[in-house]
């Protein structure tokens, strides 16, 4: 312990963090006794698990955080030569499992004092420096590209957004979009201690947060005034599609940008594959009022053979149940050899229990979800392939795709009517696909034909999944369709890389915020797509399909030259 606190000491004077501190330490194999009997070629090394352990408890992290900072924030796991980010599971076992009790009192013990050596020399901080350009050479890498990279992708995605305040106000548009980047690449909100963006930040004074958020809604709510065309309907419109059309519009002139940017190097073949789904931001206040505040008048609902009241003031657009309640959004994403891009963002309105009457409730139906989501990515690129998953299992939906002339995929659950051709082809020697061909399904006087594909599933073995297409399919044809069907699992990775790097803390409840907050968070997951693409270019190397760039890594480069001040 002594000769690691010394080395610390001395290297705290040459470098500028305490993760480069311990990534330098000469950690001598006799310094702590590895409880594996022996080791596999899967193993992380001795040394760099012991670095890996004082960095954890130098930075009083618990294993959760240790993970979320190996994989995502930097490129840590590289200083420590770990070779990759271990699981939230593999730390606890080795922490456990490797090291003896007094190893691990030795270890937490060093890191303790390892800590105050880095606090006296000012080496400790809540973020982690990026990676400098040595660090990443064999990919060939450097910091020129990953800054030019950045700022390609920031003028071409964030440049259309505006907040339309006063030429003369006290802070800038573009210091609001700084703070806004750094707010959802780092996972906070804007009651964050300002400290923590001015550190970033060349500006020399910052906004307020509560300032901060007002520019925000400004920038998303929609004109006070309306037109006749908003009354098209003869109704008045909706604020949630007013709050959805003001966000869109500039998302859609920076998303141009963006592939002008992707046709410019090739990274873009039309037509495309897309896939479209849902994903959830979580809203945990309970839709109820507490006893206390119940009314002799209040309304009531049965929630499960329980009476509840509503509140009058919870948000319209929450979603949910007893399970649990989130605002849900809609999206359409380039899948398959493509780079991904979100080419659309769609609200969505679901009735809920609290609110009584669900034929009341403007709730939004599958079928128009995809249409506004086709509506907005036609403006950008021709599609050839949709997939969606079960959620769209809708004969409007599939209506609504053919109706573009668009091949769609979409599975269905396995009905009773299945059977007989599931029993066929199990009773079959050597088949193992069936197609039922040209069935033909009818909406609103509108007939096309579809085929149903019965599949072996990939999720159960001995299992049969039933797919559906408007195409006319043979069944060498439909193995080949379905295999394609993959490729929508890179929009749940898209979901949670966007909810794990890309959203900031947010407690409000207003639609304008929340809406706002996940488009910018999108904005930035594009950016993150394009500014790998443009390393990939640039470096004149096949680095293959994972990023040489990760989603963490843009928290520090976007904060620092988002929009650099004059």
């Amino acid at each position: 312990m002594d000769a690691l606190v010394e080395q610390a000491e001395e290297l705290c004077t040459l470098h500028d963090h305490i993760t480069r501190v311990i990534a330098a330490l000469d950690v001598s194999k006799g310094s702590f006794s590895d409880q594996y009997g022996r080791t596999s070629t899967t193993d992380f090394a001795f040394e760099s698990v012991v670095r890996m352990f004082l960095y954890q408890h130098a930075r009083r992290f618990n294993d959760s955080e240790l993970h979320r900072r190996l994989k995502g924030t930097a490129y840590v796991h590289i200083r420590f030569e770990l070779g990759r980010a271990p699981t939230q599971q593999a730390i606890n076992y080795m922490w456990r499992r490797r090291f003896s009790l007094a190893d691990r009192q030795a270890i937490e013990a060093t890191a303790r004092e390892i800590r105050a050596v880095a606090a006296d020399h000012d080496i400790v901080s809540d973020g982690e420096p990026r990676l400098d350009p040595d660090e990443v050479s064999d990919e060939g890498v450097t910091d020129e590209h990953i800054m030019q990279a950045i700022r390609t992708a920031r003028d071409r995605g964030l440049g259309a957004f505006e907040t339309d305040r006063a030429a003369n106000a006290q802070y800038p548009d573009d210091l609001f979009f700084e703070r806004q980047a750094y707010l959802n690449l780092a996972d906070v909100g804007t009651t964050t201690p300002r400290r923590r963006f001015d550190r970033l930040s060349d500006w020399d004074k910052t906004p307020h947060g509560d300032t901060h958020l007002r520019t925000m809604k400004q920038i998303a709510a929609p004109a006070q005034q309306t037109s006749l065309t908003d009354y098209a309907d003869g109704e008045r419109p909706l604020d949630w599609r007013r709050i959805r059309d003001e966000i869109l519009e500039p998302f859609h002139a920076g998303l141009e940008c963006l592939l002008e940017e992707l046709d410019a190097t090739d990274g873009l073949a039309e037509p495309v594959i897309a896939a479209v789904d849902i994903t959830h931001w979580e809203f945990y206040p309970s839709p109820y009022k507490d006893d206390d505040d119940v009314k002799p008048d209040d309304d009531v609902v049965i929630v499960n053979s329980e009476k509840k009241v509503p509140k009058e003031e919870f948000p319209e657009m929450v979603s949910g149940d007893k399970e649990g309640r989130s605002y849900k959004f809609a999206t359409l994403t380039i899948i398959g050899q493509d780079t991904p891009i979100v080419l659309g963002i769609e609200p969505v309105r679901e009735a809920s229990a609290w609110e009584g009457d669900a034929s009341q409730v403007d709730s939004h139906s599958k079928a128009d979800i995809v249409r506004r989501l086709l509506e907005q990515a036609s403006q950008h690129v021709e599609i050839h392939k949709l997939f969606a998953d079960r959620e769209f299992d809708a004969m409007e939906v599939r209506d609504v795709i053919d109706r573009r002339n668009i091949t769609y995929l979409i599975p269905r659950p396995v009905y009773a009517a299945d059977l007989d051709h599931i029993e066929n082809i199990e009773a079959h020697p050597l088949a193992d696909v069936a197609v039922e061909r040209a069935v033909t399904l009818s909406v609103d006087d509108r007939t096309h034909d579809l085929s149903f594909m019965y599949v072996p599933s990939t999720e159960e073995d001995g299992k049969y999944a039933v797919f559906t297409t408007n195409r006319d399919v043979t069944p060498d044809q439909a193995m080949g369709l379905t295999a394609q069907y993959s490729h929508r699992w890179q929009i749940e990775s898209e979901y949670k890389t966007i909810k794990h790097h890309f959203l900031p803390t947010a407690a409000s409840t207003d639609y304008c915020v929340r809406l706002l907050y996940f488009v910018l968070g999108v904005v930035m997951y594009n950016i993150w797509r394009l500014t790998n693409l443009l390393l990939r270019e640039a470096v004149s190397s096949n680095l293959g399909a994972k990023p040489p760039l990760r989603a963490g890594e843009v928290v520090e480069l976007v904060g620092f030259c988002l929009v650099p001040p004059d």
